[in-house]
């Protein structure tokens, strides 16, 4: 039974995983994380140009952010306040990634009145990819292939590209891993790391006076959302 990090980079890091090109979004915590393993499985990181123009013989990946998996669909350029403030004005570009794409790996931030990274009427442009890493699991959103979440026990199921169904696993779907509690499969690294992080980043401040940090962090106070949260109103209703 695999009980710490240090044994699954030991696992990993003597795997071979030739020829394999893994898309891999976001640019936060779940992003470096998923960037980490894939370092210690010794896949090398190339640009978006590499991955899309050129062939490789050894594992690669390439980790895209918003700026490159979407676009103003009146040719404007991109700017992150643009994209917050006016969402309905883009469009995925992704697709025209999936195309040369065995594994895609979403650890991006969603929010419902984002785009769509694809449509299931485009899935079957994807030939060669196999398999999608849904960290993100929002159910019917930015992946339209992830039906419902999955368990640590049975974390994959099959999608069946042509009926847009789940089916059971088979050479003929794609395999959609969407785990809605990965941190769950290395209980006491994750509490020792959580612990710590109490310990160091948050008591303190507690005690010896907020820096900023906890009101930032904090979601209600006094029977309503703070300014930071208040987008929450959306999934509440």
């Amino acid at each position: 039974e695999i009980k710490k990090y240090e044994k699954i980079k030991e696992i990993i890091n003597s795997q071979n995983f030739d020829k394999l090109k893994i898309l891999l979004t976001g640019r936060g915590r779940a992003a470096k994380g998923a960037i980490e393993i894939l370092e210690h499985a010794n896949f090398k990181q190339i640009s978006l140009n590499e991955y899309l123009n050129k062939k490789y013989n050894d594992p690669v990946f390439c980790n895209i952010s918003a700026k490159e998996h979407v676009e103003r669909n009146d040719n404007k350029s991109y700017s992150k306040e643009d994209f917050i403030l006016n969402p309905n004005k883009y469009i995925s570009k992704v697709t025209n990634y999936l195309i040369k794409t065995d594994i895609f790996i979403a650890c991006h931030y969603w929010n419902p009145k984002f785009p769509k990274l694809f449509s299931l009427e485009e899935i079957k442009k994807f030939k060669d990819l196999k398999i999608i890493g849904d960290i993100t699991c929002d159910i019917n959103g930015s992946i339209p292939t992830t039906v419902r979440s999955t368990t640590i026990e049975k974390p994959y199921y099959s999608f069946n590209i042509n009926s847009f169904q789940e089916t059971s696993l088979n050479k003929e779907g794609i395999a959609i891993m969407a785990v809605d509690n990965l941190p769950s499969e290395l209980p006491r690294d994750s509490s020792e790391e959580f612990g710590k992080g109490v310990l160091s980043q948050v008591i303190p401040f507690l005690i010896t006076g907020d820096d900023g940090r906890i009101k930032n962090a904090t979601i209600v106070s006094k029977g309503k959302l703070c300014t930071l949260y208040d987008y929450l109103k959306y999934f509440i209703n």
